[in-house]
């Protein structure tokens, strides 16, 4: 298995790799980055060959990595029979060794034929236009198609080969690469893995190929009817786009019946509590929460969620064994139903967790040793959100000049705001604070800071925290460590809204700590954008109820 670059892989990768820890009794070699590797469960039959992706020179990359991850495999395992699967992909019953090796019987190589693309009319003529016109046309022109009746548009998802021939497929493979244009793109479409192995079982190797039946690969992306009862392997693939939100829930789903123990109820003591504030955030919530399942036999916790009056179905979502519920009947803001949630912890140390971020054991644990080390700290790790990209977890202080920046980006001033970020002293760098999407501290030293500051209703709370950590001389620690963060989707909010918590959090962080004078300042400035904005509104309104008049 490869999982390899955006977090969308890693999580997937997890939920595939829980299902054949819990349907198999397979060794499983797994080709990842050190990030990626966080997200990933733990066991004795997990084997990890960690790589750099930095290195990665084109979008095709990180499919063509299958092949060094192959030949990894080969190498550390032994086996003579080798079941490749992609990182989207979950099995759903139980599957033997023995089942594999039937699978392929005498063959070298065995894979399902994609028959169509859901929802289109596509069949295996085209796909035959398809292998001619790219595949073949890319990697070498001179090699003949086969006759449509021979042809199969494999799928590379799920692959069962034999030891020797993976091996001389990848002799071939490293033949290739060395020679071909590294972009691997070919009039407008990405040559990948799979055009690699379907030249192989179609053109230089067809009499060792084997044909599997659907339910070893049964696919989202073309077949109908997704998920079908009776489905060995559940492939969520997304035509080469990676693995999104929801069908990392989906897979969830399929292979996770949720369970969250009460750690309170167990005989080690909760080491750590969650506290998570909600308010209509029922699409991530419960995958949230199976999370931080997974930790419980490693780090025992207790689990508890403030719901900010959700007019959603998060009530019933959050609804489990060992999860501690208290309901506010509006919307309170998150300051406020964070230091309820803190009031009523046990543990000795607190995570402020939002609703959209994935916790490991790897950043608990780094988190408990530095506030065990240093009980006056808090830590924060590093943030990646869907695409891969990392924001700092302790942040730069807020300047006068950032502010203004704020509410011109929240305006729609992206440019202008821009520009004010490369003057001096945009950062102030003799404070910090802490993003807060994973907030670690001790209770008592949480409790002698005050708590979050309840005059802010949402955001900057936690820049504000960073003013009291400066003041008391107390460290904001930068964990060595990345966790998931899916922005702007821990409560469903509308954007139009979110912007104005966002400009009246700037302004109200002005009033208190740079005086009532710059606050009506930027107030000014806000009410002239948005200005600004109704009259632009309004005049493309007016012109557009012109054309349609013009045009009867």
């Amino acid at each position: 298995m490869l999982a390899l670059g955006k977090p969308g892989y890693a999580l997937a990768a997890h939920e595939a790799l829980q299902s054949f820890l819990r349907h198999s009794d397979l060794e499983i070699y797994v080709t990842t980055d050190p990030n990626s590797s966080a997200l990933l469960p733990r066991s004795p039959r997990l084997h990890l060959n960690l790589v750099d992706t930095n290195g990665q020179s084109s979008r095709a990359s990180g499919f063509l990595a299958k092949f060094e991850a192959l030949a990894w495999c080969l190498e550390r395992s032994g086996a003579d029979i080798v079941l490749q699967v992609d990182a989207d992909a979950v099995l759903l019953r139980r599957l033997a060794a023995q089942n594999v090796a039937d699978a392929l019987g005498d063959r070298g190589m065995a894979m399902v034929e994609q028959t169509g693309i859901a929802g289109s009319d596509m069949g295996r003529r085209d796909f035959l236009a398809h292998y001619r016109n790219y595949a073949l046309a890319f990697v070498d022109g001179s090699l003949p198609a086969p006759r449509e009746e021979d042809f199969r548009y494999f799928n590379s998802g799920v692959v069962i080969a034999r030891a020797d021939e993976l091996r001389r497929f990848l002799d071939w493979t490293t033949a290739c690469l060395r020679l071909l244009p590294p972009d691997h793109a070919i009039g407008g479409q990405m040559i990948a893995d799979q055009d690699y192995f379907q030249i192989w079982t179609n053109t230089l190797a067809p009499e060792r190929r084997r044909e599997l039946p659907w339910q070893w690969n049964h696919c989202r992306h073309w077949d109908d009817g997704f998920p079908r009862q009776g489905a060995l392997i559940a492939h969520f693939s997304n035509f080469c786009n990676g693995p999104d939100m929801e069908a990392v829930m989906a897979m969830h789903a399929l292979v996770h019946t949720a369970r969250i123990p009460n750690a309170r109820d167990g005989d080690k003591p909760a080491a750590l509590a969650f506290i998570i504030v909600t308010h209509n955030s029922s699409k991530v919530i419960g995958y949230c929460l199976d999370k931080l399942a997974d930790l419980s036999a490693d780090l025992p916790n207790e689990i508890i969620v403030v719901d900010n009056g959700s007019t959603d179905d998060t009530l019933e979502r959050i609804a489990r064994p060992g999860v501690t519920i208290l309901r506010n009947m509006r919307n309170e803001g998150f300051a406020a139903a964070a230091n309820r949630g803190a009031t009523a912890a046990r543990a000795g140390h607190l995570c402020f967790l939002n609703p959209d971020c994935m916790m490991t054991l790897s950043v608990a644990g780094a988190a408990l040793a530095v506030l065990q080390a240093k009980p006056g700290a808090i830590a924060v790790p590093d943030y990646i959100d869907w695409q891969g990209e990392r924001t700092a977890g302790r942040q730069p202080g807020y300047s006068r000049v950032k502010l203004i920046a704020d509410i011109l980006r929240n305006h729609g001033k992206a440019r202008l705001a821009e520009r004010l970020r490369q003057l001096p002293g945009y950062d102030c760098d003799d404070w910090s604070w802490p993003l807060a999407a994973a907030l670690f501290t001790s209770r008592g030293g949480f409790a002698r800071l005050g708590g979050f500051d309840e005059r802010y209703f949402c955001y900057m709370e936690d820049v504000a925290i960073g003013v009291e950590m400066a003041k008391r001389g107390l460290e904001i620690v930068r964990l060595d460590q990345v966790l998931p963060h899916f922005g702007q989707h821990g409560a469903d909010v509308a954007p139009v809204l979110r912007a104005r918590m966002l400009s009246e959090a700037r302004i109200q962080f002005a009033r208190l700590h740079y005086g009532r004078t710059f606050a009506m300042a930027l107030t000014a400035l806000r009410s002239l954008l948005r200005g600004r904005r109704a009259i632009k509104d309004a005049l493309r309104r007016g012109r557009r109820a012109a054309f349609m008049l013009a045009n009867g």
